[in-house]
């Protein structure tokens, strides 16, 4: 009896949902686009972001991802993480309530960028 208690304890905690925090999306070329950062809660510091691309049922992972804080900071090429349309990489914040994360997305020749406010993931 004992056993099944800490086996259920263990599938309680382990079963728990993450505490992903995701930005509001926004669309590109029939593309949504979302914001993860890990940590989920941003301070200032180095942040990791992860940029979802959705094309409706799957992954947009065919794209060339750039980050940067702000308008004038500099471009660092987002890591692709395996083929489901995840781009990843850290980048240092400064204030989490006023800087914005620019996405720089180029695909098939288009290229946009795309500006996410990071106070989504600092409490209120």
């Amino acid at each position: 009896m004992r056993l099944v208690m800490i086996l259920l304890l263990l599938l309680t905690l382990t079963g728990c949902p993450g505490n992903a925090v995701v930005s509001p999306a926004q669309e590109w070329e029939g593309m949504i686009f979302q914001i993860e950062t890990r940590p989920p809660i941003v301070e200032p510091g180095m942040i990791e972001f992860l940029v979802v691309a959705d094309r409706g049922k799957r992954r947009a992972e065919d794209l060339f991802v750039n980050l940067r804080i702000g308008s004038s900071g500099r471009w660092t090429q987002a890591i692709q993480d395996g083929h489901v349309g995840v781009y990843r990489r850290a980048v240092l914040v400064n204030d989490p309530l006023q800087d914005e994360l620019n996405v720089y997305v180029r695909w098939q020749g288009k290229e946009t960028v795309l500006v996410f406010p990071l106070d989504f993931a600092v409490p209120k």
